[in-house]
């Protein structure tokens, strides 16, 4: 049952990244609620979790996209995975307090690994300038939304 539960969640929360967020950009910035489940599923279930949810969300989210295919899935699959290992190392009583700790790191380290895989396609840009203009503002967003996030998800599953 809960499988289903996780794969509505992941569904639910793609239909809400392509549609409702673009209407509240805030200077053509906007988070990335896909990223935000993944960590959450990451730290409540573990890194095998994380990278299962990891994939199949990026790869949903790639098929969705005009970018290259399997960027979001590898990247988001790695990010899974290590936030899948952070559970281990993390009181749980304290993860409401350490959720958005994690997804701005885990926010930053997305656009660090998706630079590293674009330039290894031969994709040239900036990555101070990216880092500055794009990542921190995103991570900065996640990391906002990331509790109420959390909470949902975690009323959701019970």
């Amino acid at each position: 049952m809960k499988i289903y539960l996780k794969i509505a969640i992941v569904a639910v929360t793609l239909l809400i990244q392509l549609t409702l967020i673009n209407l509240f950009t805030i200077q053509g910035l906007k988070p990335d609620l896909i990223l935000l489940v993944v960590i959450i599923f990451s730290l409540l279930q573990g890194a095998e979790e994380g990278c299962v949810s990891g994939f199949a969300a990026g790869l949903l989210q790639d098929i969705f996209s005009s970018g290259l295919l399997g960027v979001n899935a590898l990247v988001k699959t790695i990010v899974g995975f290590t936030c899948g290992i952070l559970r281990n190392k993390i009181f749980p009583e304290h993860i409401l307090f350490l959720v958005p700790i994690i997804t701005f790191v885990a926010s930053i380290g997305q656009s660090i690994l998706i630079f590293f895989v674009l330039r290894a396609f031969g994709i040239e840009y900036g990555l101070a300038w990216s880092l500055k203009q794009i990542a921190l503002p995103e991570a900065l967003i996640n990391c906002l939304l990331s509790p109420f996030v959390f909470l949902i998800v975690v009323k959701i599953l019970k």
